[in-house]
Parts: structure tokens; C-alpha cells; sequence
């Protein structure tokens, strides 16, 4: 007897703005202006906010183990989270900015608000807390690490959980019909989606040249370390795969429950309400309301599938 290959299913893509990720990047301009000190040169780090960065938003083994030691919880979250997000040069922040929000507005597009924000915040912390204890135990006591390099790289990650669509590009001419037709509405959240396959290359290189400035200019100063890279991608690829998992997991080898689920969630974009989007469902299904009912409840809080 030959097995029926699992149905596709597919994460809404929501239109909402991405406030989360435009928040992340105001946060990264504040940072920003914090280690200027009032004076702001786009180039290249001035001598006082290298020592700023250095005591407010940069990772040392030796810093990391003194707070560990000594409980000191606050400053030691505050010291990684604020290392997560910050830029040396006013073109380093520039660049980040960019990639934070190419790859992190198309993934919150798919995740949601709350997702992403637990998202970020689990990759602001484990990839500098890995290279932390990685230092530690090397002996590496006098680098400093700084930059968003581990939290984009999780938003990248992240994002390979979910496949661009692909589209066939119609190179022929239109019919005489079609000549005056209308080329149909972009949604909402088109406007948000990029090609991240070439953009993660373009970041590839941006960052080996970041790492390549910092060698030359600021040597005490690094951006890359593969022991964070490593644990950056598993926290995104990890965590959004196990979302995707939630939302989906027992829809796959249910035809039915993924037909009504399916056919809520499009009954519900027509404004009907909670109670009428079920009854639409049981009758357009043959199912029992609550049937209906109880399937839908389980998928209450998870991404929409589509």
C-alpha cells in the first residue's frame, strides 16, 4: 500500500507593519547616539566612544565572568543585550539598520509580533553568552565583541524555514483580451518581502568586510566568532522551525482538519465574526459545529495557516 506524501501547508503571510522590527532599529540608533557622546564622526569611531563601548555595550570574557560571579544579573543581561545591537561607525549603523529590517520585517510578516520579539530577544543573549563561555574557557580575557552580526544571522536562519515562493515569469505577449487588463493588487505585505537569497549573500560580504575594518582600525574590537554564529542559527532556524511545528504539526496527515481550518481562517477575513465563521465552515464541510469548535480552539494563538 503506498503512503500519501504529507499535505502541504503554508504560514500566512500577514500585512501588518512590522513594529517590532522598526523598534529594533530605533534601539540600535539610540545605542548609537549613547556611544557618540555628542560627537559623531560616520566614518570612523572617535577615542571616547571606543572607550564607551568598551564599558557600556561590548562582550569581554573577563567582565561577563566577574558579573556571573557576583550575581549581578542586570548589568550582565543589559552588557549583552545592548552588544546585540550596536555599530562602531555611523556606516556600520547604516548597513544594520538595512539588513535588520530586509530580513527581520519579512520574517515578522510571518511569525507575528510576539514571536518575533522572543525571538530576537533569545538571539540577543545565547550567541554572545556562548562566546562568553568561549572565551573563558580559551583564556581570550581582553577582546571585546560587538555588533549585530549573531541576531541577524538568527533572522536569517529563521527565515529559511520559510521557502520563497516561486513564480514563473510569463515572457509572451497578452492576448488581444488582456491587452488593457489590470495587473492585479499587491497585498498588504508585498511591499515587505525581498529576495533574501541574494541579500544574505550581499550580507556575507558586508560583514567580511566589517571584520576585515575592525582588524585594521580597531583590533581590540571584533565582530565575528563562530562559536556565536553557530549558536545564532540554531536559536533562529530552532525556534521558528518549532513555531511552524506548533501551528501545523497535526494538520499534516489531516486532510479534513487542514481543509477546515483552512476554510475558517479565509471565512474570518470577511469580517463575519468568530461564532458565524464556524457555522459558515460546518456547513460548507458537512462537519459538526463542534467539531468545528474544538479543532479551532487548538490553533487559537498559533500562526494562521493559509
Amino acid at each position: 500500500m503506498q503512503q500519501k506524501k504529507p499535505l502541504d501547508v503554508q504560514i500566512e503571510t500577514q500585512g501588518a507593519v512590522p513594529i517590532v522590527t522598526m523598534l529594533l532599529i530605533f534601539c540600535m540608533v539610540i545605542v548609537f547616539s549613547m556611544m557618540c557622546q555628542n560627537k559623531m564622526e560616520f566614518w570612523s569611531a572617535h577615542l571616547g566612544a571606543l572607550n564607551w563601548a568598551q564599558n557600556n555595550c561590548s562582550v569581554q570574557a573577563v567582565n561577563i565572568g566577574s558579573w556571573l560571579r557576583d550575581g549581578n544579573f542586570q548589568k550582565l543581561v543589559s552588557q549583552i543585550s545592548m552588544a546585540s545591537i550596536a555599530s562602531l561607525t555611523g556606516w556600520q549603523l547604516v548597513a544594520n539598520c538595512y539588513f535588520t529590517w530586509v530580513f527581520g520585517s519579512t520574517l515578522e510578516q510571518k511569525l507575528g509580533a510576539g514571536r518575533i520579539m522572543m525571538l530576537i530577544m533569545l538571539a540577543m543573549v545565547v550567541p554572545y553568552g556562548a562566546v562568553a563561555w568561549d572565551c573563558l574557557r580559551t583564556g581570550d580575557y581582553a577582546t571585546y565583541y560587538i555588533g549585530p552580526l549573531f541576531l541577524i544571522s538568527a533572522l536569517i536562519s529563521a527565515g529559511m524555514v520559510f521557502p520563497e515562493e516561486k513564480k514563473i515569469n510569463y515572457w509572451f505577449k497578452k492576448s488581444r483580451g488582456e491587452i488593457f487588463s489590470r495587473e492585479p493588487q499587491r497585498s498588504a505585505s508585498a511591499k515587505f518581502k525581498v529576495n533574501t537569497s541574494l541579500l544574505s549573500c550581499i550580507f556575507i560580504l558586508y560583514e567580511a568586510g566589517v571584520w576585515y575594518y575592525t582588524g585594521k582600525v580597531s583590533p581590540e574590537f571584533k565582530t565575528v566568532h563562530y562559536i556565536g554564529l553557530l549558536a545564532a542559527a540554531m536559536v533562529g532556524y530552532g525556534v521558528a522551525f518549532s513555531m511552524v511545528w506548533s501551528a501545523t504539526g497535526d494538520l499534516r496527515e489531516g486532510p479534513v482538519k487542514l481543509m477546515c481550518i483552512r476554510k475558517y481562517n479565509d471565512t474570518l477575513k470577511l469580517d463575519v465574526g468568530h461564532d458565524a465563521a464556524v457555522r459558515t465552515t460546518a456547513m460548507a464541510l458537512g462537519l459538526p459545529e463542534d467539531r468545528v469548535k474544538q479543532w479551532v480552539q487548538k490553533q487559537k494563538g498559533k500562526m494562521r495557516i493559509s
